[in-house]
């Protein structure tokens, strides 16, 4: 229910993915006590004595509805709600109320239905009778004092939440005065988000906030100021309502920033019950890994394109979880991209198969000296494949190679990848260890490493292929699919 439960926009500070939970009981408004749940004899207001049968009625029906609202503000008293309804119900006359089809259990039937009280969004009420709305409404209560409980409620320290309601202008307290009892407002609060950023950025502190946050979430203190005394100061303006980062290579830039801050402040228990387990940064984006060009239809219904001008735009979410599905002659891949430690490079294949880059394409390699299986050519279906037309550069260095892994490929020059990969099948592949980078982007599932290992174990030599042999029969990939899974 909307009325009297006044809430500053939080997503200002929900921007870190662990740093606060909507689901907490810590930030549930507190639900009124026993004793306000009951509807006390009140005196009276001096409108109230004034009121016709029709008025009372639509003011009882206001004050029933807010007096069991289980998200009032502890600091709005009965006698304030009572105040609140002979002044609204004052508003409309006998005549106005027949005009407009308002009666006291059509209001309680609205609210039963949908859970809120919102008078312009059901009846046809004109500016005058907003305005008189509001101004009576002012006079029942203090509407800051309503406010800064609302606010602290959400977990906000009551110091600050006082700073911010005391920030906003009159015009701003009406306005969140008419969102809260004429019409829904898409803004939290009805207030102009420049007038709320700034009261925002007035009054709070957002390094301490996310160190009293995060040790609510689990951490101890002292990882918990770790990680909010060392957040970039680029992150803590974003959270204050500063600009966006400039592009797709900023913002990775700085999620990788804020990936490694976890990775230095926190213990390994911490790392898991932040959805970091393991997570092993690879640094600062490497420069021209990201390209500018429009990104391919996420639903894979989009042309086939093979040849670019340079490399692919930044298309998947960093935060993301995507799967590359394989749908081969010998049964089907499902490859987890890693866009923890190499996004880019994750990024880049997933939007290759978006393009269609690999469809039709040949596993045309298998080495059982070392447990590959490699594809990825769709010119030639060969290694001397000319590729997509660009190559991006090693994301990180010191991989070492598991059975169900899939890495990328490339020459014995360094940064040479672009859209060639291979899987690592069996513990053969770790002779690779030593070998320089091939940088891993996925793992595969059991089920999937079986058919891969089937693959394998189809190798025949062939005199002809530079590399050795390959899977005989030969093995085609239909089709690779990109998979938002979380």
């Amino acid at each position: 229910m909307r009325i009297l439960k006044l809430v500053l926009p939080l997503a200002l500070v929900c921007l870190i993915a662990a740093a606060c939970s909507s689901d907490s009981e810590d930030s549930a408004p507190a639900a009124p006590t026993s004793e306000a749940t009951e509807a006390p004899e009140s005196e009276p207001t001096e409108v109230a004595e004034g009121l016709t049968a029709t008025q009372r009625e639509l003011s009882e029906a206001i004050f029933t509805m807010m007096l069991e609202d289980a998200e009032r503000p502890a600091a709005v008293t009965p006698d304030q709600i009572r105040c609140l309804g002979d002044n609204v119900a004052s508003v409309f006359s006998d005549d106005r109320v027949a005009e407009l089809g308002l009666s006291g259990a059509q209001l309680t039937a609205v609210y039963a239905d949908r859970g809120s009280f919102a008078l312009g969004d059901d009846y046809d009420i004109t500016d005058n009778e907003i305005t008189q709305i509001v101004d009576n409404a002012l006079e029942c209560m203090d509407w800051r004092t309503v406010m800064a409980e609302a606010i602290a409620s959400e977990g906000i320290p009551a110091d600050q939440a006082s700073c911010i309601a005391s920030e906003i202008s009159d015009e701003g307290i009406r306005s969140a005065v008419a969102a809260a009892l004429i019409t829904e407002s898409e803004d939290d609060l009805g207030i102009a988000e420049p007038e709320a950023l700034e009261a925002f950025q007035a009054c709070v502190n957002v390094r301490d906030m996310l160190f009293q946050t995060f040790v609510q979430e689990g951490l101890s203190e002292q990882s918990a100021r770790c990680v909010a005394d060392g957040m970039p100061d680029e992150v803590v303006d974003l959270m204050l309502g500063g600009g966006e980062p400039e592009d797709e290579e900023a913002a990775l830039e700085m999620m990788g920033e804020l990936m490694a801050l976890q990775t230095r402040c926190l213990t390994p228990d911490e790392l898991e019950l932040m959805g970091a387990s393991g997570f092993q940064p690879g640094g600062p984006i490497p420069e021209g890994s990201i390209g500018t060009g429009a990104c391919p239809p996420a639903d894979g219904s989009g042309p086939q394109i093979l040849d670019f001008d340079g490399p692919q735009p930044m298309c998947l979410d960093p935060w993301g979880e995507y799967t590359a599905v394989f749908d081969t002659t010998m049964g089907e891949m499902r490859i987890a991209l890693d866009m923890v430690n190499t996004p880019v490079t994750a990024n880049n294949f997933a939007v290759l198969a978006l393009h269609h880059y690999y469809d039709g394409t040949l596993l045309f390699r298998t080495d059982p000296g070392i447990g590959i299986i490699q594809g990825g050519s769709p010119h030639t279906n060969s290694p001397s494949d000319p590729g997509p037309g660009y190559t991006i550069p090693d994301e990180g260095t010191g991989f070492n190679y598991e059975p169900g892994q899939i890495v990328m490929a490339r020459t014995a020059a360094p940064n040479s990848a672009s859209a060639q990969f291979f899987f690592a099948v069996n513990e053969q592949t770790a002779r690779l260890n030593s070998q320089g980078t091939y940088v891993v982007f996925g793992q595969m599932d059991d089920a999937s490493l079986a058919v891969a290992e089937a693959i394998l174990a189809s190798h025949v030599d062939q005199p002809d292929n530079p590399l050795g042999g390959g899977p005989e029969p030969p093995v085609v990939v239909n089709s690779v699919t990109i998979e938002e899974t979380g």
